[in-house]
């Protein structure tokens, strides 16, 4: 499995940041599908009062994606040229090691093949589903039993 670091979200980072989220694949997986500019960015990341890391990887340092939380909703968005190759699972894995959160939530489309990964990490489903852009979509929590 890829080895990644978790690096505090930095304004530096943040075009970044926007490469991943406003590519049209991640943006179909997200509830909020808008695409945002760098000035909006950086008035969002002066008021953001949660946690956001780079995902880098081990060995180079070479940005992956990054891991977003608010509270206990957790997240990650890979860039699409490093899909398919660990990195989420490395991150999640890695956030359970730094988290001292017990219930942690996520929200993934019904058809989104990261479901998958999350059911493979230990997160279920909560029977919580809205309807967004005409797609299912749950929530699913994680609780940790360590």
């Amino acid at each position: 499995m890829e080895k990644v670091v978790l690096a505090p979200l930095m304004e530096n980072d943040l075009e970044f940041l926007l490469e991943v989220r406003n590519d049209e694949s991640t943006r179909n997986q997200l509830k909020d599908n808008t695409i945002y500019n760098l000035e909006e960015c950086k008035e969002w990341f002066k008021n953001l009062k949660s946690f956001w890391w780079i995902i880098c990887k081990e060995e180079t340092f070479e940005k992956v994606g990054y891991f977003r939380t608010e509270g206990n909703v957790i997240g990650c968005d890979i860039h699409p040229n490093h899909r398919r190759r660990g990195y989420a699972r490395a991150a999640y894995k890695k956030y359970f090691e730094i988290s001292n959160r017990i219930n942690l939530e996520l929200d993934v489309f019904e058809d989104n093949h990261a479901k998958k990964l999350y059911e493979e990490l230990g997160f279920k489903e909560t029977g919580e589903i809205e309807f967004i852009r005409g797609r299912k979509y749950l929530k699913m929590v994680y609780e940790n039993r360590d």
